[in-house]
């Protein structure tokens, strides 16, 4: 029982820290005067799929661009939620971090909205302990219908599940 609790605080753990770094290729919102970074490539380009959205993610993450990384999450999610310095913090415990989009994106339309999966792996070191996961990272967008601003219609980060090895 312990051992599974365990894996379950690991995964919840890895969920929250994947969750937080896919914020970053969000454009910029009003957050109450504050504005936000919008996560372009190198070329000032934004993400056009979920895969380049997710890659452009862990780029930030390993390149320590937090910032730009929490940007990328939905508003709505428990990572934004939990606000931009506490992100910042759980991800200082890495000291090395690599994170990628290992397959297509499965894309599923409803109501306006566009949700994908994309497969993934992390792999790193957390606290002086080295870590390997693949996982899915889940993330959404408004179609292009009416009612839907610029940012809506960019691709946001909703979740990361990892499985643990």
């Amino acid at each position: 029982m312990y051992l599974n609790m365990r894996k379950l605080a690991t995964v919840v753990s890895w969920s929250v820290l994947l969750l937080c770094s896919l914020a970053a290729c969000a454009p910029i919102a009003d957050t109450g005067g504050m504005r936000e970074e919008v996560a372009t490539d190198d070329n000032g380009s934004l993400p056009r799929d979920p895969e380049q959205t997710g890659q452009r993610y862990f780029d930030l993450l390993a390149q320590g661009k937090f910032d730009q990384a929490y940007g990328m999450w939905a508003p709505d999610t428990r990572i934004r939620e939990s606000g931009r310095d506490q992100f910042e913090k759980s991800m200082l415990v890495y000291q090395s971090f690599e994170g990628e989009t290992v397959g297509a994106a499965r894309i599923e339309g409803a109501a306006g909205t566009l949700h994908a999966e994309v497969p993934v792996q992390v792999s790193g070191e957390r606290r002086g302990k080295p870590f390997a996961h693949q996982g899915t990272l889940r993330l959404e967008r408004c179609n292009d219908v009416p009612g839907c601003d610029e940012q809506a219609r960019r691709w946001q980060i909703r979740a990361i599940d990892l499985e643990m090895n």
